[in-house]
């Protein structure tokens, strides 16, 4: 018999397999003139951040590497007219509940897509920004309409991923699984108008101590929304 973590494991690897499925099938309708772009949402694993909360936080949000899904995004295929109306930063991509934050500014820099974050003056998003600094969250993602894209095979002609070559940012999210390994949290050195970007801290620095109530909080909403608790 399947113990309880392995029963969740395979109710995870269950969704994310008929998740793909259905993204694979909307994508083949938009390209047939059969549907609208769909909507996409591809993670992003940060490595460090400040835990100066004097300077801004920001993102790498997506850059052109291969995520686990061998999947890749342009980063001079980003249109970013409609997000800067609307500069919103989510929690997980939950659309019906109010903004954590907005970012300031967003620009592609050296094939990357970067963000800077501003967060709301609420106690969760206050909360979530405090994970951040001090690296108990690490997640961030891109919700985006894919409008033009081919499909990406390996050396023996197998199915390998997508390549997305043009696509409109959306939304920004504060997310707990990472997709991309590679992107990185930094902290924005200079002023706006001449992004610089370097790491404050290294990835295998100990975290800055978090107020153990604050965390709960936050994992206790992770749990939610992953479907572990009602």
């Amino acid at each position: 018999m399947m113990t309880t973590a392995e029963r969740e494991a395979q109710a995870a690897n269950d969704r994310e397999r008929w998740e793909r499925e259905r993204l694979l099938e909307s994508l083949e309708a938009y390209r047939r003139g059969l549907a609208d772009a769909p909507m996409v949402q591809k993670f992003s694993v940060s490595r460090g951040a400040s835990p100066n909360e004097d300077r801004p936080l920001t993102v790498v949000a997506s850059e052109e590497s291969e995520d686990r899904l061998g999947d890749v995004v342009r980063a001079n295929g980003w249109d970013l007219r409609a997000y800067r109306r609307n500069p919103v930063f989510l929690w997980a991509h939950d659309y019906t509940r109010t903004p954590i934050g907005r970012s300031s500014w967003v620009a592609v820099e050296e094939r990357r897509l970067v963000a800077t974050l501003e967060f709301a003056p609420t106690a969760f998003a206050r909360e979530v920004e405090t994970l951040y600094r001090r690296r108990f969250l690490r997640a961030v993602s891109v919700g985006f309409r894919a409008k033009a894209f081919s499909f990406r095979k390996g050396k023996d002609g197998t199915a390998q991923g997508i390549e997305y070559k043009e696509q409109e940012l959306l939304e920004l999210s504060a997310v707990p699984v990472p997709a991309n390994p590679h992107a990185l949290a930094k902290a924005l050195d200079g002023e706006l108008s001449a992004p610089r970007l370097r790491p404050l801290f290294t990835f295998d620095m100990p975290p800055a101590r978090v107020e153990p109530e604050d965390a709960q909080r936050v994992m206790s909403e992770l749990r939610r929304l992953r479907g572990m608790v009602a």
